[in-house]
């Protein structure tokens, strides 16, 4: 009923002529509000692999095997491409800290999809960690990337976590009581002089600050900036200015969180309470700083947008559910999914000005062991301009474990 109410609302607003498209998103967080918090990001902990770097690991091999098996498809019509991707990756993977602050991996990413008789993908996989004093760590190599930089789904696409699963580069880590900051370089393509295709690279900042108003409510304040470009002066048509793309894709927002702090016997993670409920406001906006002409694989057909998303959450500890409204104008971010966004596809040849959406998700996370995840995931996004339902389900089993190997003993000379 709560959702009748709210598409009916957002409807008689697109038919008053005297509140343009930036002040009608302004009512938008108080209507939520009058659904009584019925439904911030989706939780995608049991996706992410970061733990701290621990002293008493110091001189040990371990093996670490991190795998997820998945079943993800989307039902999309209209202007967008529905498709299904069925299969697993792993990363089995040899860890050794020769020291209480640093700690290098070394081994190997394969991605099969069913239906094929060889893996899709095959990546080496090296990183090197340095934690830098207290609360600042570095990663240079096979970065934590992916859903690690919890950037919103209009931004990052949450079906990339299978299909573009490893990111290489540097990257550094700050965290501590208040804040949580991720700033990292991502380098996608790799050119050396005279190669037929330019270099590629996504440069990003996620900072978050969260402010304790009581035991059970907080205010966090995200601010996310990302840096898509794409050039290089030593590719072989040595490109002028004009033929250099640089997108840039920023984020402000405010979320409060009410947290259910829960008794003891309610600490199971696959028990049903309410575990906390979320409110969040978040401004986007789009802005090509460099843009090749028209004909150029790289080209925009907008130089700036924007859109607005609210969200709120209500998480039953193991079952998650959201509910939210996207409005934009002109908005694009080259790896967001596209449901949201005004230009995608080859050469970005689907043109969509105006998106207007309400969406409603529903996560079940269960819990096999401290190692062991399943997690059932449907997506429900309605387009306000086109009356349309698209719909997508998700299936996935997640195994992360670490295995000591034994203590090395290395002298240095």
């Amino acid at each position: 009923m709560d959702l009748i109410v709210f598409y009916i609302f957002v409807n008689n607003i697109n038919n008053v002529d005297y509140i343009s498209m930036h002040k009608k998103y302004l009512f938008i967080p108080f209507i939520i509000l009058i659904l009584h918090l019925k439904s911030g990001t989706q939780d995608n902990s049991i996706f992410l692999t970061h733990t701290e770097i621990s002293d008493t690991n110091s001189r040990k091999l371990n093996f670490g095997f991190e795998s997820t098996s998945f079943v993800k498809n989307n039902e999309y019509f209209d202007h967008l491409d529905g498709w299904t991707g069925i299969g697993f990756f792993i990363k089995p993977q040899l860890i050794y800290q020769p020291t209480k602050t640093t700690e290098i991996q070394a081994g190997y990413f394969l991605k099969k999809y069913s239906g094929l008789n060889k893996f899709s993908s095959a990546i080496p996989l090296f990183r090197i960690r340095q934690k830098l004093g207290k609360n600042w760590e570095m990663i240079l190599g096979h970065l934590y990337g992916n859903l690690e930089h919890n950037l919103s789904e209009p931004v990052y696409q949450f079906d990339r976590y299978y299909t573009d699963n490893v990111e290489y580069g540097m990257q550094f880590l700050f965290k501590n009581r208040y804040i949580k900051n991720d700033l990292w370089a991502n380098w996608e393509k790799f050119i050396f002089s005279n190669d037929p295709y330019r270099e590629e690279f996504v440069t990003g900042n996620a900072f978050n600050a969260k402010i304790d108003i009581s035991g059970k409510l907080t205010v966090n304040f995200p601010l996310h900036f990302t840096w898509t470009h794409a050039g290089g002066q030593i590719y072989e048509h040595k490109p002028l200015r004009e033929n250099i793309m640089s997108l840039y894709n920023t984020m402000a927002g405010i979320s409060f969180k009410y947290t259910n702090i829960s008794s003891p016997e309610e600490q199971n993670f696959n028990r049903m309470y309410l575990k906390n409920v979320s409110l969040e406001y978040n401004y986007n906006k789009y802005k090509a700083g460099a843009n090749p002409p028209p004909g150029d694989e790289f080209h925009q057909p907008y130089s700036n947008g924007f859109g607005s998303y609210i969200r709120c959450n209500i998480d039953f500890n193991a079952l998650k559910t959201m509910i939210g409204y996207w409005g934009s104008e002109t908005f694009i971010a080259p790896r967001g999914e596209e449901i949201f966004l005004s230009a995608f596809g080859y050469d970005n040849k689907i043109i969509v000005p105006k998106v207007e959406l309400i969406n409603f998700k529903i996560a079940y996370d269960r819990r096999i062991s401290e190692d062991i995840n399943l997690s059932f995931r449907t997506d429900l996004y309605y387009n306000l301009q086109l009356k349309s339902l698209f719909y997508s389900y998700g299936f996935y089993f997640v195994y992360n474990d670490i295995f000591p190997i034994r203590r090395i003993s290395i002298h240095f000379l």
